[in-house]
């Protein structure tokens, strides 16, 4: 056991005096305990913060995490469903081991255990920060994953030529649109005619996993009747049918996945030379550095002309 003096209690009465100290932690030898008390004193880490819990950091947080609804509700349900076992320890005593074990006991998919490790790292991350612990521990855990790969299949011209064809098909046009814009099932499902400004020719994304995915981007000069046309239909969404609906058709008709239309968007971009950054602003994915991500801004009608240089047929 390793114990830290945070004060000195004084009886002015009596005369005495003594140390108040809280525990550090507790270690298997000796040799841990004097690193860990090395490290403590390193760090300088407040005494006051290590009665902290990971529950408390989480309270702290979870409304201030910028991801979407949808997100945020899964992180929620993770931590409820995941974390609960550790939840009012010391964020100071569960470290690297204790997380792992915890993870490969989820006994899910590693998608689930992804979820639960990514709430883990926005809590140990703040913990970090903030001084409440010396690294964040989550840094050094791995998610095992031996589940099949999904194979992604892009779509081949015949097939875009068929959605084409049947264009005045709801389904066909939701696909012709996701096609040649790039965006997320979800992103266009959602989308309201609010959202759309024909006479700018732009669809804004306003709901979105992160700040990068919110976002305004041209409309394609391809599909752009298409998106008039249904701005004359009733009702406030631009298209009007459930994901399950959506999915049950593209598997039927074409015998794709939900993404397969983002895989060949962003293939088909790259074949044709369209600059990476480019790209990942009209797919709302973050650049890879700060000089992309901060300093490097692009005009709208600049992606326009490269997002219409987009056509499979």
């Amino acid at each position: 056991m390793v114990r830290i003096t945070t004060g000195t209690v004084v009886n002015y009465k009596k005369k005495t005096s003594y140390n108040k100290q809280i525990v550090l932690g507790y270690y298997a030898t000796r040799k841990d305990a004097a690193q860990a008390l090395a490290e403590y004193n390193a760090a300088k880490i407040s005494p006051d913060s290590l009665d902290v819990t990971i529950r408390q950091i989480w309270n702290r947080i979870k409304d201030k995490i910028d991801v979407s609804d949808d997100r945020r509700k899964n992180y929620e349900a993770s931590f409820r469903n995941y974390l609960e076992p550790i939840a009012d320890r010391r964020i100071a005593d569960v470290k690297t081991g204790t997380i792992q074990d915890l993870l490969d006991g989820i006994g899910r998919g590693s998608g689930t255990q992804t979820i639960a490790r990514t709430v883990l790292n926005h809590i140990y991350t703040y913990a970090a920060q903030n001084d409440i612990i010396r690294q964040n521990y989550v840094d050094y855990v791995h998610i095992k994953t031996d589940e099949v790969k999904i194979e992604r299949k892009t779509y081949t011209p015949d097939e875009v030529a068929a959605c084409w064809k049947n264009k005045d098909t709801p389904e066909y046009a939701f696909t012709l649109v996701l096609l040649y814009e790039g965006m997320r099932i979800k992103e266009l499902r959602d989308m309201n005619k609010s959202a759309v400004d024909l006479e700018a020719g732009t669809l804004t994304i306003v709901e979105g996993k992160n700040a990068t995915s919110r976002r305004v981007i041209p409309i394609h000069a391809k599909v752009f009747p298409i998106i008039a046309e249904n701005m004359k239909t009733d009702g406030e969404a631009l298209f009007n049918f459930s994901k399950w609906k959506y999915e049950r058709f593209i598997a039927r008709t074409f015998d794709h996945r939900p993404y397969d239309t983002r895989h060949t968007f962003a293939s088909k971009a790259n074949e044709i030379g369209i600059p990476k950054l480019t790209i990942q602003r009209i797919m709302g994915h973050k650049p890879d550095s700060i000089l992309e991500q901060a300093y490097i801004h692009l005009k709208i009608s600049d992606i326009k002309n490269e997002l219409d240089k987009v056509d499979y047929m």
